[in-house]
């Protein structure tokens, strides 16, 4: 155990043990400067009745009881450390949020582009759900995903680096939807005829690539649920071409129904205002150029789609799970409250390597000893101070 000591700081601990030293050379330096100035006073023999009273003993336990105490504390300072293991473990729920980069999202109707706005919001959102794990996800006309994953700026910037340019034009309410299912329950894939097919599993941000090695890469066992957690669908969008006539515009419908069917919970936020604006068209690099022309040759104009998005939300089984990013300030503690309604289970206890503190054991006795120090006194009761003591000796 002893040999498995270490200091933060291991300079300190020979400050520390220099401590007890200095003080008893000061000691001593002090003992002779009184010898000095009291052979300086007058007679020894008044001198030493002026100092009936004095108790040496007192004032050297007072000497010890200081070194010792700042010693602790010096000590304490270098913090010692000790190895040892801690069972780690998280309770949260499994969110996806799926994020809508077609073109209509950079119509700027919102004091500046739909898909600006709202990654800003939920960056603040991933800010407040430090316990849960985040599966991002991009899509337009097809989907783009990243694992479930705890770590939220990897989260982040999957969001951030994939826009209008990456994707197929279009806005598939429907893919996004079953992709995210698909993400959050894949035990059920099988059930579908693979359609979960190329949808992954959870990730853990930053490790290597598939074919990749990272030999300093620690295995970590992979975690499992100990219980069962909240499964949450966040879809952020304006609803441009979500829902639409005829068969293949119920297919939003439909995948939010499964996953209701599924244990899945579904929440819809609309990005946009009523009024709307012009759709602009793209360069190579996905920057707005020029504005879109439909077939007639007049401007493409967005407008947020509230109807069909809160539609989307009531089938999830509640419409109070449609939220709106508009003009003004969003407040996010709304959605977090939402979210906080739902079950958060624990994940499997992982057990890490801990260094244990034990700086504690040594502060609070080096405090401890300094205020029994103070309050000794350096002076005793003597019943008669005029009289001289037997074999008294100036200290």
């Amino acid at each position: 155990m002893i040999e498995d000591l270490t200091f933060e700081t291991p300079v300190l601990v020979g400050l520390a043990a220099a401590v007890p030293v200095a003080i008893a050379l000061l000691a001593l330096a002090d003992r002779a400067r009184r010898r000095v100035l009291l052979g300086r006073l007058g007679e020894p023999a008044v001198v030493q009745r002026l100092l009936a009273s004095v108790s040496p003993a007192r004032r050297r336990v007072k000497r010890v009881l200081f070194a010792v105490g700042v010693a602790l504390i010096v000590l304490a300072a270098a913090r010692p450390q000790l190895p040892g293991h801690q069972q780690r473990g998280s309770e949260g729920l499994d969110l996806v949020v799926a994020l809508d980069v077609s073109k209509s999202m950079l119509v700027d109707d919102v004091g500046q582009p739909r898909l600006e706005r709202a990654r800003a919001e939920i960056g603040r959102l991933l800010d407040a759900l430090p316990g849960d794990r985040v599966a991002p996800m991009v899509f337009a006309a097809a989907a783009a995903h990243f694992p479930l994953t705890d770590d939220k700026a990897v989260a982040r910037q999957f969001l951030a680096d994939l826009g209008p340019a990456d994707l197929p034009p279009g806005s598939d309410l429907a893919e996004a939807l079953k992709v995210a299912i698909c993400l959050l329950r894949p035990d059920v894939q099988d059930r579908w005829s693979d359609d979960c097919a190329g949808a992954g599993g959870r990730g853990r941000g930053g490790d290597p690539l598939p074919g990749e090695v990272d030999e300093d890469l620690p295995e970590r066992a992979p975690e499992v649920e100990l219980e069962e957690r909240a499964k949450v669908v966040l879809l952020v969008t304006d609803g441009a071409d979500g829902l639409g006539d005829g068969e293949e515009g119920l297919r939003p419908l439909e995948e939010v129904r499964r996953a209701v069917k599924l244990g899945v919970t579904v929440m819809v936020i609309g990005v946009g205002t009523a009024g709307g604006g012009a759709v602009p068209e793209i360069d190579h690099q996905g920057r707005p150029s020029g504005k879109k022309y439909g077939r007639d040759g007049n401007e493409v104009v967005s407008r947020l789609d509230s109807a069909s998005l809160r539609l989307l939300a009531e089938a999830g089984g509640s419409a109070a799970r449609y939220f709106e990013i508009g003009v003004g300030e969003t407040d996010v503690r709304e959605l977090v409250a939402a979210l906080a309604t739902l079950k958060r289970g624990a994940l499997s206890r992982r057990e890490e390597r801990v260094m244990e503190e034990l700086y504690h054991f040594l502060l609070f006795p080096g405090f401890l000893l300094l205020v029994i120090e103070a309050c000794i006194g350096t002076r005793r009761r003597v019943r008669y101070p005029e009289a001289p003591r037997r074999g008294a000796e100036v200290r």
